[in-house]
């Protein structure tokens, strides 16, 4: 598990697909699509910037007033000081609910936006990402991009509009004064560059650490039985990862540290450039060249002025890391979906399964199946066997379009599978994996998985039919039980036992089976077995088989070996030929003899 997270650091530590302005584009286009509700954030930021810039001027009026002793204009100009202060308060708080608002909109928006697309994507580009780094796309990856693609644009854009309002104010307030304020821009520069390139290594660190961490969970977590089972090991397990816990938290401390020093370095810098206006300033305002009144809003525009400065400064340390995020969010959307483009909307009749001279592999040049071609005629039980790699779960796939073949056609009732509508095509075969799916929900919740207007009574009568009930009486609520994450409080073969039934609700005309019974207890087996020949009768049944004595009794056996169709025919027949299916179920039945 380990490897997995190192190699995906190193992923994200590469070079990005699209260079900035692409993604900031990007940014900006998901931006505009809510520019309604941009249209009300702005006004209300702009406005409650617009009061907070006069604020200081009015304070100006104050002071003068009450330096020259004018009492009815003192009166006049703190009332206006009070209305602004109320009214900078009630637009700080429709553009903070405002801004909260949009930003989780556009985060719920993008993450259905995603899981839809999910469903549509061919199985390839899902296969062949971890299931980690999708969820991570899909839920802290669309947190940044909600929070900085609204609240951070608008706030950047916010702090640029308030250091320019208060430059200006400055400057018509005392050019003199401004020219000293400005020196101290190149030493800001330089404080914050430093500080910025130190942020970059420090979070890189922490990155690396935290998927460390996590990647320690993972694996622990999996093979937790594994792990208890042996002292030694869970003794040595917790000591690794309080070694890994304790360099996260020194990498995150001294991050934290890093950026923390920005605050007293600007307040340095800002305490520096208060003093040099305080006591030039005040000689100013000695020598009668300039109001205290003017000298207190000067003084009042200069905490303007570097206040947004440092949020600018710690926007764009964090804007890499979002662009990154935005760059994996709509890498993902950008995933080809699939192709449906049939005509047919009803699901096929017969069951009839056709292969013809197919040929496919899951990397270009490095072909699985060779000119494969077989057929299985509607209602026949028909196994594939043959070497592991000789491409037996590939032709399901293939079966049921999850994948397209280079050439070659794949028939249904002798239409080509191309012509059927995915969801006709697949509402007429279901497949029962070594591990089933379960969901969330009850065990009855997941037997109408496939069959959603059945009813709890024709899950009885199924569980009758098929001789299933005292497997699923031994669960403390029956079909009510709540099935765990993964179905980890059922056992295999109750699990099994939900897909068996999935297919007598769904009634299907192809059953796909990937030796659904290889890995239950004898009895169990014998009893999923039976329920198994009950299933496959009237319906085209194909069995992916592992274990050669479950299909000694099919209809007729296909061999693969290299991705060819390499033997053909009933089990005595193939046993008498000494060919690839001989060896196979020689060697099976010399270890089951041991």
């Amino acid at each position: 598990m380990g490897w997995r997270f190192h190699r995906l650091l190193a992923e994200e530590e590469a070079e990005r697909r699209y260079p900035d302005r692409v993604l900031i584009a990007k940014l900006l286009k998901l931006a505009l699509s809510y520019r309604l509700y941009f249209i009300a954030l702005a006004v209300a930021t702009l406005a409650r910037i617009g009061l907070n810039v006069l604020n200081p001027y009015v304070v100006k009026f104050v002071i003068d007033s009450v330096v020259s002793g004018n009492l009815s204009s003192l009166a006049y100009w703190s009332a206006v000081f009070l209305g602004l202060a109320l009214a900078s308060l009630i637009m700080g708080f429709v553009s903070s609910y405002s801004s909260s608002y949009l930003g989780n909109k556009v985060m719920y928006d993008l993450r259905n936006k995603m899981y839809r697309h999910i469903h549509r994507v061919k199985l390839q580009e899902v296969a062949g990402e971890p299931v980690g780094r999708i969820v991570s796309r899909i839920t802290n990856d669309v947190d940044t991009i909600g929070n900085v693609a609204t609240s951070g644009l608008l706030d950047t854009v916010g702090d640029v509009i308030t250091i320019g309002g208060a430059m200006f104010m400055m400057w018509s307030l005392s050019p003199q004064l401004s020219l000293v304020c400005y020196m101290l821009i190149p030493l800001m520069v330089l404080v914050n560059v430093f500080v910025i390139s130190k942020a970059r290594r420090a979070y890189r660190e922490t990155r690396k650490k935290i998927a460390e961490v996590t990647s320690r969970i993972s694996q622990d977590v999996a093979g937790a039985s594994v792990v208890q089972a042996f002292s030694y090991r869970k003794r040595k397990n917790v000591e690794e990862f309080r070694r890994i816990n304790e360099e996260n938290m020194r990498a995150n401390v001294q991050a934290a540290a890093i950026t923390s020093s920005m605050s007293p370095l600007m307040a340095i810098i800002q305490a520096i450039g208060s003093a040099i206006i305080l006591v030039y300033g005040g000689n100013l305002v000695l020598q009668g060249m300039l109001s205290l009144g003017t000298l207190m809003a000067f003084y009042g525009y200069l905490d303007m002025f570097f206040r947004p400065v440092r949020t600018l400064v710690m926007f764009f340390t964090t804007l890499q890391s979002t662009l990154a995020a935005t760059e994996r969010v709509f890498t993902f959307l950008e995933w080809e979906p699939e192709r449906d483009e049939g005509e047919i909307e009803e699901p096929p009749k017969l069951g009839e399964v056709e292969f013809r001279n197919v040929t496919f592999g899951y990397k270009e040049g490095v072909p699985v199946l060779k000119n494969v071609s077989f057929k299985v005629r509607p209602g026949e039980f028909v196994a594939i066997v043959g070497p592991t790699g000789a491409g037996k779960t590939t032709l399901v796939n293939l079966l049921l379009r999850f994948y397209e073949p280079w050439s070659g056609e794949i028939l249904i009732d002798g239409v080509d599978v191309r012509r059927y509508k995915l969801s006709a095509l697949r509402s007429a075969i279901l497949m029962v994996p070594q591990e089933p799916l379960l969901i969330s929900g009850t065990v009855l919740d997941n037997i109408l998985l496939a069959n959603p207007k059945a009813t709890a009574e024709d899950v009885k009568k199924a569980l009758r039919a098929l001789g299933l009930e005292d497997l699923i009486e031994t669960l403390p609520e029956g079909l009510e039980t709540r099935v765990l994450e993964g179905g980890k409080n059922l056992s295999v073969g109750q699990r099994q036992v939900i897909s068996f039934l999935r297919v007598f609700i769904a009634n299907p005309k192809i059953l796909v089976l990937d030796e659904a019974t290889s890995s239950v207890d004898p009895y169990t087996e014998a009893k999923l077995q039976a329920a198994l020949e009950k299933l496959a009768r009237s319906r085209t049944t194909i069995v992916i088989a592992h274990r050669l004595q479950t299909v000694v009794n099919a209809d007729r056996i296909i061999v693969l070996d290299g991705g060819r169709v390499v033997e053909e025919g009933r089990h005595e027949e193939l046993l008498k030929k000494g060919g690839v299916y001989a060896k196979l179920y020689g060697i099976q039945l010399g270890v089951a003899a041991r």
